[in-house]
């Protein structure tokens, strides 16, 4: 019995590494891709970045994060839902949208306060160095104070252009400013 469950793991993590490939490789081509805009598109005085949005006012739950990276201008097009138990959350979102001309994929997922333990696992190997694996690939996440929500952001050129950087900087700030509001 040990070993189905295993190999189900397996499995499923297995699909959502084939799943999120094929998004990714799909992102730069599809006509569908939201674009989120740079600053030259903020009125005056504004950032296409803000960062003025009070998270009281959002839900205390993945989607009141969804709409908080949303609406600070941290994530943009249409969230899909993630196999999120695959890695023991509760429920997960995926974005995909253009930056500043690269393509970026933002993932965020909830965990319950019972954690199984590939949840104990996965928090674990985030909490010592910033990543987890899934199947052969490493994964960068970055990990709310209370260990609730858990972002993935991919960008290739974040480490190289000023923008993307700042556009990453931007998207932590937010995360961190939602998940330390809510924290119980």
């Amino acid at each position: 019995m040990k070993n189905i469950k295993k190999l189900l793991a397996v499995l499923l993590a297995a699909l959502l590494c084939v799943s999120v490939t094929a998004c990714a490789n799909n992102s730069s081509s599809s006509t569908a891709v939201a674009t989120l805009e740079t600053s030259s598109t903020a009125s005056e005085g504004e950032t296409a970045e803000s960062t003025d949005k009070d998270p009281a006012g959002y839900d205390d739950d993945i989607q009141g994060l969804c709409k908080y990276l949303e609406d600070c201008k941290a994530a943009a097009g249409e969230k899909v839902q993630m196999s999120y138990d695959v890695i023991g959350a509760e429920n997960g979102y995926k974005y995909v949208y253009r930056y500043a001309d690269s393509a970026v994929q933002l993932e965020v997922y909830e965990f319950p306060a019972e954690l199984s333990e590939t949840a104990k696992a996965l928090l674990d190997a985030v909490r010592a160095d910033g990543t987890f694996k899934v199947l052969d690939n490493t994964v960068p996440g970055y990990l709310s104070n209370d260990g609730r929500f858990l972002l993935i952001y991919t960008d290739a050129k974040s480490e190289k252009e000023d923008a993307n950087k700042t556009h990453k900087e931007h998207v932590l700030e937010c995360f961190n400013t939602f998940a330390d509001a809510k924290a119980k």
